[in-house]
């Protein structure tokens, strides 16, 4: 069903090798290691910061903008918006708030959302389930989807809605147990209304005979490997921000998400094995919406190696694990590791604080064209799945004991330095399976949700 495209996908990696751009274009090429695919395990931490941390090397923190991203009002035909823009002309697409208003399952919220994903901490008033197909249970066989990432409007807009609307979005990866690998989703739910419609995210290419198409968001990007984990995203403006472990960042417009439904002969919506442009139709796994990706902000070396069993080195390229956005003072992106518990403090992982531009809703890259950190820190503990900051202070989701501990929410400071070493100050109970952080600043609320099938619940709690 991809013969075409599996066509083009060897010329481009066989011209790859020898550094040249084939006619199907890949954001770098590589081999990523399996872990980043992977659920990272979840042993029970020991309690409290490791001592004696150093501040980390803020030069490690740079991504350079991918040579297909362009802002221009008429984008290079290859370039990323040059390949959405033949898209557009093929595929009718919707606004957010349209999106919403079709919501096509529906959460439960406050007391008729019963999880056991809280166990020993008392259920938050704010927190919606899942309907049950998505909710899975634990012994469910051939489980696909795993929740990771959240965000609020909050993060997209400093008034906090969005039209009329205040969505909560949550990313979701395939663990590739099914069949066909069909790498991201990204639930978009309406706290109003209960409704929540899923959206595919996809990589647009041309193919071989000059037509628009796409395939899966994967690692390496060749529409064949496992999709990434995105464990972890961020709404700011009209772009969808979302981590890519061993590559760095990658963005999705608001503004180009297409209808297949509505696109009548054009699409087929029954065929769920197929995506992308196939015998003159597109498909998407069944899924009515699709969003391309328009941009990406890469490791200067490609695609980064870390060591085995979800450890990191503590120097050197970071992981790309978490993302989110702090609104205290100018604006700024953070990112963060996950890292196992390791022999030394230095091992914990850590964050930084990246510049954002509020004007465009883009990275505000430096005098060399590319995009570094402003500040960066050193972890007081292990085994943290997501982060915010606000006004100096920090918030941590650290990994519990498994599919049955309750995880943690770590509150640290940091210190006014550009490299420092994050001051671990006390810890709550938070859900088990707790991921991905997203602060809503107006509700003085951090939001997150849960992994693991059968306990899986978003919420929110005071700050």
């Amino acid at each position: 069903m991809k013969t075409k495209r599996c066509v083009a996908i060897v010329v481009a990696a066989t011209l790859a090798a020898v550094g040249m751009t084939g006619a199907v274009p890949a954001l770098s090429q590589g081999v990523a290691p399996a872990q980043a695919q992977e659920d990272p395990p979840e042993p029970d931490p020991e309690p409290g910061p490791n001592p004696n941390p150093t501040p980390p090397e803020k030069s490690d923190f740079q991504l350079n903008p991918s040579k297909y991203n362009s802002f221009a009002a008429s984008p290079p035909a290859n370039s990323f918006p040059g390949r959405v823009a033949k898209l557009d002309k093929e595929l009718p697409k919707l606004g957010v708030q349209n999106l919403l208003e079709q919501g096509s399952r529906t959460a439960t919220f406050g007391d008729k959302c019963s999880s056991a994903a809280f166990k020993d901490m008392t259920p938050p008033a704010q927190r919606y389930c899942f309907d049950k197909s998505d909710t899975s249970t634990p012994d469910a066989k051939n489980l696909e989807w795993m929740p990771q990432g959240v965000t609020t409007v909050a993060d997209a807009q400093q008034d906090q809605k969005w039209g009329t609307k205040k969505p909560i979005l949550v990313s979701w990866y395939d663990k590739g147990n099914t069949g066909a690998e069909k790498g991201v989703r990204v639930s978009f739910l309406d706290p109003d209304t209960k409704k929540y419609q899923h959206v595919l995210l996809v990589y647009p290419y041309i193919n071989s005979k000059d037509n628009p198409s796409y395939e899966i968001v994967s690692s390496p990007q060749s529409g064949d490997h496992a999709g990434i984990h995105a464990g972890g995203i961020m709404w700011y403006g009209n772009y969808l921000y979302v981590v890519d472990t061993n590559r760095g960042i990658r963005a999705f417009d608001m503004r180009k998400i297409f209808d297949l439904k509505a696109a009548g002969d054009k699409a087929d919506l029954g065929d769920k094995k197929q995506v992308g442009r196939q015998n003159g139709k597109y498909y998407s796994f069944g899924y009515r919406y699709v969003m391309p990706q328009v941009a990406s902000w890469e490791n200067p070396g490609g695609l980064a190696k870390f060591p085995p069993e979800y450890k990191c080195s503590g120097k050197g390229v970071p992981k790309y694990s978490f993302i989110s956005l702090d609104r205290s003072d100018a604006d700024k992106l953070i990112t963060g590791e996950y890292c196992a518990k390791g022999s030394i403090p230095n091992e914990n992982g850590r964050v930084a604080q990246w510049p954002m531009d509020a004007s465009t809703g883009l990275p505000k890259l430096s005098g060399d064209g590319n995009w570094h950190a402003s500040k960066a820190f050193r972890l007081p503990v292990s085994n943290v799945q997501g982060a915010v900051s606000y006004e100096g202070r920090w918030y941590l989701s650290q990994t519990g004991g498994g599919t049955e501990g309750n995880a943690k929410l770590v509150e640290a400071k940091d210190s006014s330095a550009e490299s420092g070493v994050l001051k671990f100050e006390k810890d709550r109970k938070a859900a088990i399976g707790t991921e991905d952080l997203s602060y809503w600043p107006g509700r003085n609320e951090i939001w997150t949700v849960t992994e693991h099938p059968g306990k899986r619940v978003l919420y929110g709690v005071p700050r």
